[in-house]
């Protein structure tokens, strides 16, 4: 996208080399400046700008809160003349190891900004803004528990067991379950729950949203039996994180629908872990083949 003036007289673009990228990387491309007609600037400018902001209620009651995580500002090129046709200036900047992923959500947004401005005299400086993504690392591996100890959880006939707390990334997490009343047998939810905890001036607000769900029908022979059902496997969302004014996390909501009365329900707080490590994966094939020496 170019912004334009002037019939076309200037114009000024911003190309990434790489426009996602993670914290600790170097954020590299160029300020393109294209002119049918050769101009004097004093000199070439980038903005590097990263914010968060929320924002909570409307009208009078609206209320904002805003983060600046990075603000600078770099000069790519002195004064001179920049001839006709396509210039460019070359920038990079080294992110932040903890700089916060890109976040668009229900209070509001965190974003990463690159302005290039070409300043000059009795005009308006030419200047473009782009956004670039800033990705999350993939989490650490959590091990897999080995010893015999489970999570369990009961609520008004429902029952609940994990042997662990966390998502894989690849095979999510296995949910055992039964339901010991017979006059209340008929479907159970699971849902995995975002929960976006949000700072804005001097209130704490959150909001949460489903983004995976699973249904189990139940009859009369389920009474009493343990069943099993696995939720969250080929995960895409966001890893939990934490930044000046949001909080993201995870749980696992099951609950018992019922024709009257309250469903009851069950909540279990959720971490995310990596996939197993390759040699990990060899380990326990060669373990489930007898073979002592892989």
């Amino acid at each position: 996208m170019l912004i334009q003036w002037r019939r076309i007289l200037r114009s000024v673009d911003i190309k990434f080399d790489n426009s996602r990228v993670l914290p600790g990387e170097t954020l590299t491309g160029n300020v393109v400046v294209r002119t049918d007609k050769e101009f004097v600037c004093n000199r070439v400018v980038l903005k590097v700008v990263s914010k968060e902001r929320t924002e909570v209620g409307s009208g009078d009651n609206r209320r904002t809160d805003e983060k600046l995580l990075i603000s600078r500002v770099f000069r790519i090129s002195e004064g001179r003349t920049i001839p006709e046709g396509i210039s460019s200036f070359p920038f990079l900047f080294y992110l932040p190891r903890k700089l916060p992923p890109t976040y668009k959500g229900y209070f509001g947004y965190i974003e990463h900004t690159v302005e290039g401005v070409v300043e000059v005299d009795w005009a308006i400086d030419p200047k473009m803004k782009e956004e670039y993504q800033v990705i999350q690392q993939r989490p650490p591996h959590i091990p897999e528990t080995i010893d015999t100890a489970v999570i369990s959880k009961t609520n008004n006939g429902l029952h609940v067991q994990l042997n662990e707390d966390c998502v894989r990334m690849d095979t999510g997490i296995l949910v055992r379950f039964k339901v010991d009343d017979k006059n209340r047998m008929r479907r159970l939810r699971f849902e995995i729950r975002k929960r976006e905890d949000a700072k804005c001036s001097w209130s704490n607000v959150d909001h949460s949203i489903v983004v995976r769900r699973k249904f189990s029908t139940l009859n009369q022979d389920d009474w009493g039996r343990w069943k099993e059902i696995r939720i969250g496997e080929n995960w895409r969302e966001y890893i939990p994180f934490k930044s000046e004014l949001y909080r993201i996390s995870y749980h696992l909501k099951v609950t018992l629908e019922i024709d009257f009365g309250r469903d009851p329900d069950i909540k279990i707080p959720l971490l995310i872990s990596d996939c197993a490590p390759e040699e990990d994966v060899l380990e326990e094939i060669a373990l489930d083949l007898g073979i002592d020496d892989w």
